[in-house]
This record gives structure tokens, C-alpha cells and sequence, in this order.
């Protein structure tokens, strides 16, 4: 018993050590009735030994695209360019493009070394006229995951091969109300015919 106790735990730290370069997608409120909002932001976490995010690259994926998202930004601190600063375009499959950034000049200005570091948000508003239940499915895929080395240095290192990468699901559900009006309806065009 204690073998197999020793042996979980050995796998607990590794699969720790594995997500120290993750991005966890967080939705205040998970669960929405129709016509109702909720904000989704993505953080970036690294490796505490390591000083700040420098930057970070790629598409939020939902399985609405863009339908009922607004309010699309990179927030601060994430927004001082070093080079361009996007939330993305809006398509069909979701965000594709979005590109987050902070400076770390030695002597001059110092990147933020919040660790999770919130570099995307939006807001999602599920469709007023929504008669069934359904799932919203957000993930990310990530081409640039870049970790300033220490403070003051412009040096940075990639760490997209270690990343976790983040999902997370926005539940839909009708109210009662509106599912009980929608199947009398149905009775009652089945009593007509």
C-alpha cells in the first residue's frame, strides 16, 4: 500500500513540475441562463525561478467562434509592445492571432512579475432565444510562450515545448420557464393537427 502511495505522489510532483508553463483559461461564471453574461480571461503561469512573462502568442479556439463574444483586449500589463499587441481577429473558429507582450529594460522599466499573469479577456453573452442546453468549449493553442529570465534583463526564453495548454467550458442552460412555454407550445400545434 505504501509502494503505491509513493508512487502516486512521485507522479502528483512530476505532473506539477510538467505544469509549471501553463495557460488556464478562467470563466467568472460557468454556468448561464440565456442572455446572460460572463468574462473569460486567459493567464499565463512559468516557473517561479524565473523572473516575468515576456510574451505570448497564439488563438483562443471555442466551438462558437466569436458568436456572442465582445469586448475583445490584452490588459494591462500585458499591452506594452514589442512589436504588435492584438486580442486577435474574430473568425469563425474564434480568436486566431492574438499576441501579448511587456518590456523588461535593465535600469528603465520593469516587466510585471505576476505568476499567473492575465494577458487575455473578453466578455461572452449566451443567445437570448436559446430553447436547449449546449456547451460552449474553449481551448487554447499557443505558438509563443516566452519567460524573461530576471529582472532588468531584456533576455528571454521560450518555453512552448513545456506548456500546458488551457480549456475550459461555458454551460448554457435554458430557463425552466421558458423549456415549459416552449413544450406547451409544442402540445398544444400537436392538439391543432
Amino acid at each position: 500500500m505504501n509502494r503505491i502511495a509513493t508512487t502516486a505522489a512521485v507522479l502528483a510532483l512530476a505532473g506539477t513540475a510538467l505544469a509549471q508553463y501553463e495557460i488556464t483559461i478562467d470563466v467568472e461564471n460557468p454556468v448561464l441562463r440565456p442572455g446572460e453574461s460572463t468574462t473569460v480571461t486567459l493567464h499565463a503561469s512559468f516557473d517561479p525561478s524565473l523572473w516575468a512573462m515576456a510574451g505570448v502568442a497564439g488563438d483562443l479556439l471555442s466551438s462558437v467562434g466569436s458568436t456572442g463574444f465582445s469586448d475583445a483586449m490584452i490588459p494591462d500589463p500585458m499591452t506594452i509592445p514589442r512589436g504588435v499587441v492584438t486580442p486577435g481577429e474574430a473568425t469563425d473558429r474564434g480568436f486566431e492571432g492574438f499576441v501579448a507582450n511587456q518590456i523588461n529594460f535593465f535600469n528603465v522599466m520593469y516587466a510585471d512579475p505576476t505568476n499567473p499573469i492575465p494577458f487575455w479577456t473578453a466578455t461572452y453573452t449566451a443567445p437570448a432565444d436559446t430553447a436547449a442546453p449546449f456547451d460552449v468549449e474553449l481551448m487554447t493553442a499557443t505558438t509563443r510562450y516566452d519567460v524573461f529570465w530576471s529582472r532588468g534583463s531584456a533576455g528571454s526564453e521560450s518555453h512552448l515545448a513545456d506548456l500546458v495548454e488551457g480549456s475550459a467550458t461555458i454551460r448554457v442552460i435554458p430557463a425552466p420557464a421558458s423549456a415549459l412555454v416552449l413544450a406547451l407550445g409544442a402540445v398544444a400545434v400537436r392538439r391543432r393537427r
